[in-house]
This record gives C-alpha cells, sequence and structure tokens, in this order.
C-alpha cells in the first residue's frame, strides 16, 4: 500500500539527533507563542470584564443624561412606574477641586442618593479609611488614585479637605470642608478623577439654583424586561438620553480594547517569528534527506508528492506545537481562574488578574498559527519539489 504525504511526512521527522532536536525546538517556540496568545488574551479578557462590572456597578446598566445642559428636572415616579424598571437612582454631578495641605486634584463628585447603595453592587468597592466595608454612605469616598495624590491620612480617623468650586467669572473659588472617610476602586480612569457623598452633603456644599434638578439618573432593568428598554426610557423621559456603560466611557474601553488588539498583533509577530523555526527545521530536513530524495526522485517519484511530503513534516510540528501551546494556555489560564497565582497587589477590586476564556478567540489563535505554519511549510515542501526537479535532470 502506497504510503500517503500525511504518513511520508511524519517519517522524514526520524532523522539524526541534530534534526530531531531542531524540529523539537521548532515546535516547541509554537507551543510558546501560541500558550502566550491564548494567556494574554484571556487576561485582557478578563480585565475588561472585571472593569466593565464594576464600572456598571457605579453606572448602573443604563444611565439618563441631560441631551441638553448639564442639570435638569425629570419626573422620576413615571420611570419608576414602568414595569421595566427594578429601580433608579438620581445623582447630582459637581466638579470640584479638592485640596489637602499644598496638595490638590480635580475631581468630578457624585451626590447619591439613599437608593444607590441599596440597588448597586458598590459596597464592595468602598472601604472606610481603616479597611472596613461601609454599610451606609456618610462623609466623602474618594478614589484611590485621587486619594493618594492627596495623600489622605486615615490613622486619626476621617481626613479633611477643601473643596473649591469656581464662582461666576472664575475670579474666586466657593470653599467647603468635607471629611474623607474611605475610598474605593473601580479602574484608573475613574479613580484619579472621581468621588461619591450623599447627595444631601453634596447639595448643602454646592446647592444648585433648582433643588429639582440632577445631573443623571442610573436604572437597573427588571429580570424580566422586554423590548427596546433604550427606547422607553427616552420616551418616558423626554430630553433625557440613555446611555450603556460602554458608551458614556467608550474612550476607556477603547483604549482597553486598542491595548489588546496591540499585544496580541505583538504576540503574533512572536508567533511569527517562532514559526519561522519551523522552515529552519524543513529545510534542515530538506537536506538531510537530500541522498532519499534523489534515490525517490530515480525511482519515478512525481515531484508533488515529495514536495508533499516534506510539506507535512513542516505541518506535524505546527500541529504538535499549536496543541501543545493550547494545553498549555489552557491550564496556565484555569490555574489563575482557580487560584490566582498572579497577584495585583493592594489597591486593586481583586486580589489576582482576572481571567477568561474565550472559546472563539482560542480557535481563532489555533486558526491562525495553524495558517502560518502550513504557508510556511508550504514554500519549504515547494523549495523541496524544485530541488528533486534538478536532482532527476542530473
Amino acid at each position: 500500500m502506497r504510503a500517503s504525504g500525511p504518513q511520508l511526512g511524519w517519517r522524514l521527522l526520524r532523522g539524526r539527533k541534530l534534526t530531531q532536536w531542531v524540529a523539537r525546538l521548532a515546535a516547541l517556540g509554537v507551543a510558546v507563542g501560541t500558550a502566550a496568545m491564548l494567556v494574554v488574551l484571556a487576561g485582557f479578557n478578563g480585565l475588561e470584564s472585571m472593569v466593565r462590572a464594576a464600572y456598571e456597578g457605579m453606572h448602573a446598566p443604563y444611565t439618563l443624561s441631560p441631551t441638553e445642559g448639564i442639570h435638569r428636572e425629570v419626573d422620576l415616579e413615571a420611570l419608576r412606574a414602568l414595569p421595566e424598571v427594578a429601580g433608579l437612582s438620581a445623582v447630582v454631578s459637581q466638579k470640584a477641586l479638592v485640596r489637602s495641605e499644598e496638595r490638590e486634584v480635580l475631581v468630578e463628585l457624585w451626590g447619591v442618593d439613599s437608593n444607590f447603595a441599596a440597588l448597586s453592587p458598590w459596597a464592595a468597592q468602598l472601604v472606610r479609611g481603616d479597611g472596613d466595608t461601609i454599610a451606609e454612605l456618610d462623609g466623602l469616598y474618594l478614589g484611590t488614585g485621587a486619594s493618594g495624590q492627596l495623600m489622605v491620612d486615615f490613622s486619626l480617623g476621617p481626613d479633611p479637605v477643601e473643596l473649591l468650586w469656581p464662582q461666576a467669572g472664575l475670579e474666586d473659588f466657593q470653599r467647603s470642608i468635607a471629611l474623607v472617610r474611605g475610598t474605593f476602586s473601580v479602574h484608573p480612569q475613574i479613580d484619579y478623577a472621581f468621588g461619591i457623598m450623599p447627595m444631601a452633603e453634596l447639595r448643602a456644599l454646592r446647592p444648585l439654583a433648582d433643588s429639582g434638578q440632577v445631573s443623571h439618573v442610573l436604572v437597573w432593568p427588571s429580570d424580566g424586561a422586554s423590548g427596546d428598554l433604550r427606547a422607553i426610557l427616552a420616551t418616558a423621559a423626554p430630553g433625557w438620553t440613555p446611555e450603556r456603560p460602554e458608551e458614556r466611557e467608550e474612550a476607556m474601553f477603547r483604549v482597553l480594547r486598542s491595548e489588546g488588539l496591540a499585544t496580541t498583533a505583538i504576540l503574533g509577530f512572536i508567533v511569527l517569528l517562532a514559526s519561522l523555526g519551523l522552515y529552519a527545521a524543513a529545510s534542515l530536513i530538506i537536506l538531510e534527506k537530500q541522498g532519499q530524495r534523489a534515490m525517490l526522485a530515480a525511482l519515478g517519484m512525481p515531484a508533488d508528492r515529495i514536495r508533499a511530503a516534506f510539506t507535512w513534516s513542516g505541518i506535524w510540528l505546527t500541529l504538535i506545537g499549536a496543541i501543545l501551546g493550547f494545553t498549555l494556555g489552557a491550564a496556565v489560564v484555569a490555574a489563575q481562574a482557580q487560584w490566582g497565582l498572579l497577584k495585583l497587589g493592594e489597591g486593586y477590586v481583586v486580589d489576582a488578574y482576572p481571567v477568561q476564556w474565550s472559546v472563539v478567540q482560542s480557535l481563532a489563535v489555533l486558526a491562525l498559527v495553524v495558517v502560518i505554519g502550513g504557508l510556511l511549510s508550504w514554500l519549504a515542501g515547494r523549495q523541496a519539489g524544485s530541488d528533486t526537479k534538478l536532482l532527476r535532470s542530473a
């Protein structure tokens, strides 16, 4: 029975020790590159999911913002009456310069109503200065980035800071004192630019012209919500625009995705470089098997069969490396998810680096590796077929 191309390609891998070691190193390079791509993609997936979950904890699945202006009146009771709405929380937002001694940072202060803590899973992200989670919001809570810049000190209890708001004409500032009672951590872009306090306290510090106006309305949909909730909210609250978290902070999520794509591209290039080892291994096999190629050519074996055999030797190395890399990458991701081997350190929402496995991305990585390896193997096999014609003519 005549051996097929895959069978001949497998036999070609059984050469001298040098050839075998080169082939193993080539397969190992593909495996390491494949595993690295899978692990990094799982890391970026986990990071984006963590940020999205944490951000939704701050902003809710839907946020209503004024179509025009910064503050506006809204019929909260009409929104609460919607069967698609499980709950909502009104927010008053004010920009303020927070000063502590000679240090200062510009933050967006959110004054939230009593419904916020009951509806949002934010309590897990807020801690008092002593590290204990809070039961009820009182005083000012700053992101870890802002509190770090201000060097807030909780060793003696709540730390007083000065809040400065520009007056009309920007010639002077309205000054107030607030007590920083704790911190929260969501994402650096939020941690350096946000503060939270009870709405009544913020209104007392910085009264609006109309006490009935709010800046945002956070909306949590009911479990059985059906239909287009965005359209329902827009109809129930004229002059307000419903947005999802990724729409409100499009730049932040775009940066996350861009970082993931850039890193994936770099790792893809590394996989390409590692796959060049396949070409080197295939070329070495071609040189080693030159006598066998001449004999097969003299016996009348078609050049395309010889080409297929050497092509398959490279494909086998690619498949071995891809399978090993897939197994290694899946094991590393599973270990990180189970035991949290890579820690983030203090000041983060979670202790260990989050990971999330994506079947679609994993299959795409495998396909990319196989295509690159197969192409390089085909190029090497094509060279073997061309050399065979020369050997036959000689």
